[in-house]
Formats: structure tokens, C-alpha cells, sequence
């Protein structure tokens, strides 16, 4: 009797849908405190042969980071440089021009989708990718304490599964038609999908927790116009509280030995021209 009373309660649980307000503030508690040196290898396979760019990220939230490139392998030399990413802007300097450039961050930014730490930010941009009606940005009013009020759940959340995992499925039902979809894993409310409104699609699996409570994922596969990109982890770090007068974050801190060099490889060009 009390196993079945158990499966019952568990079921009931699994079955509650919550604000969304509450989803997305748990999982800005995933994504740590003060700055992280994050090591990874971009990878692109084509046949027998793989393109590999190292990347080297310094994040101290959604809205600053720094990235630094280096090519290996046969894009050893080919590729190197840094990229400031701010709000709104990446900045960096083109080698062949010398010039800085500061195009606006568009659809598949997706970087910040680890590092927000504000909930606020994950709302607002949800919305502005299609993801969620404009009301999703703001929580709802309490419910009545009299009355016979229902709780209704938002109708842009529900439950559902991802790589065998229960997540929180974020976007419109699939009887609208396939649209813009965030899943969140529900037991650590981390990032495990999210296809975009132009169909690009982000997987990102085997999370570890690291120093001050930040969750990061091992493996990621990107898809997009027939392209595979996978991001392997090779290295978290915590640096500690950003200093007051650290310029790492500023578009000012970058001089012509950070000036950019991109592969001419089609699908990591477009990689960087659209995820970086």
C-alpha cells in the first residue's frame, strides 16, 4: 500500500505545472556566482577528417563574457582571436582590415542560456525569440484567497522528455505546429534543448556541477543547414568575485593582437558568424 501510495504522490507531483517565473529563477541559481574560465573544443567532422577550434571563455553572466580562439590541427594558425560579448553586441577586431566591428547579437545567441543569472534576462529573451507570449515576461498576480479560484497553468509549459530525461517543455504545444521550444531537465532545471524559430537545434547533455554551485554541460551538439557541430568541455575553473577594475569584459580591452581570424571551413564560418 505504501509504494502505491508513493508512485501516486510521485505522479501527482510530476504532473503539477508551475509559474514559469519559478522555473526560470531555479535555474539562474544553476549558473554560478562571480567569473569562470571555461576550456572547450569546437568540433567538425567531415569524413575522416575533424576541424577543431579550441575555445577559452571568460563569463561573469549573460551579459559578460570573452571568448579567445585557437585554431588545431589542420586550423592550426588559421584561426585565432577574441570576441567581447555584451547585452546586445559582440565586438572584435578583423585581421585583414584591422578594424573593429560590433554587430548586433542575433536569433542564435544562445550562449547566455548557461550563464544567466537573472531571470528577468531568460524571460524577456524568450520573448523576444517566439519562444513565449509577451505576457511570460512578468509574473503573474497571486490568486484570489477566496473563492473558488483554479489554478490554471501558463499554456506555454508543460511536461515532456528529452535524452530520457523529464524537462519542462517551454514554447507552444506541438499541436500548433513544430515552433520555437526551450526544455528544461526538471529535477536540476539546467538546459538540455532548444530548437529556434529557423529550426536550428542545441542538445546538451552530461552536466557536472562545479565550484559555487555551477552546473555546465560536458557535451553539446549544435544542428543547422545540414551541419554538426559538437562542443566538448575540457576544463571549468572559478576565478573568483570580478574585480572592480577588470576591463576584460569591455570592448576597449581588445588591441590588434586579439584581432580575429575565422576558419574557412563552411560550417565552422557559419558557426561563428551565427552561434559566437
Amino acid at each position: 500500500m505504501s509504494l502505491l501510495w508513493t508512485i501516486c504522490m510521485s505522479l501527482a507531483a510530476s504532473a503539477y505545472i508551475p509559474e514559469f517565473s519559478l522555473l526560470t529563477s531555479h535555474a539562474a541559481d544553476q549558473h554560478g556566482k562571480g567569473v569562470y574560465q571555461i576550456e572547450q573544443e569546437v568540433i567538425y567532422k567531415q569524413g575522416a577528417e575533424a576541424f577543431t577550434v579550441k575555445e577559452t571563455w571568460l563569463v561573469a553572466g549573460e551579459n559578460a563574457m570573452r571568448l579567445t580562439l585557437e585554431g588545431r590541427g589542420p586550423l592550426k594558425g588559421l584561426v585565432q582571436g577574441t570576441i567581447v560579448f555584451t547585452s546586445a553586441n559582440k565586438t572584435y577586431i578583423d585581421a585583414a582590415t584591422s578594424a573593429a566591428h560590433t554587430p548586433h547579437l542575433g536569433e542564435d545567441w544562445l550562449e547566455p542560456m548557461f550563464h544567466f543569472r537573472n531571470s528577468k534576462y531568460i524571460r524577456n529573451r524568450l520573448v523576444t525569440l517566439k519562444v513565449v507570449p509577451a505576457e511570460a515576461e512578468h509574473e503573474r498576480p497571486p490568486l484570489p484567497s477566496e473563492g473558488d479560484v483554479k489554478y490554471e497553468p501558463p499554456s506555454f509549459l508543460r511536461l515532456s522528455r528529452v535524452g530520457g530525461a523529464i524537462a519542462w517543455a517551454i514554447g507552444i504545444a506541438p499541436s500548433v505546429g513544430v515552433a520555437p521550444t526551450m526544455w528544461l531537465e526538471q529535477d536540476q532545471f539546467v538546459l538540455r534543448k532548444y530548437r529556434g524559430a529557423n529550426q536550428a537545434i542545441l542538445h546538451a547533455d552530461d552536466y557536472a556541477k562545479y565550484e559555487d554551485g555551477f552546473w555546465y554541460p560536458r557535451q553539446r551538439t549544435y544542428g543547422f543547414g545540414g551541419f554538426t557541430i559538437e562542443v566538448q568541455t575540457l576544463r571549468v575553473k572559478s576565478l573568483g568575485k570580478l574585480q572592480a577594475d577588470d576591463k576584460s569584459f569591455k570592448a576597449s580591452s581588445l588591441s590588434a593582437k586579439d584581432a580575429l581570424k575565422l576558419p574557412d571551413t563552411d560550417a565552422l564560418k557559419e558557426f561563428y558568424s551565427r552561434f559566437r
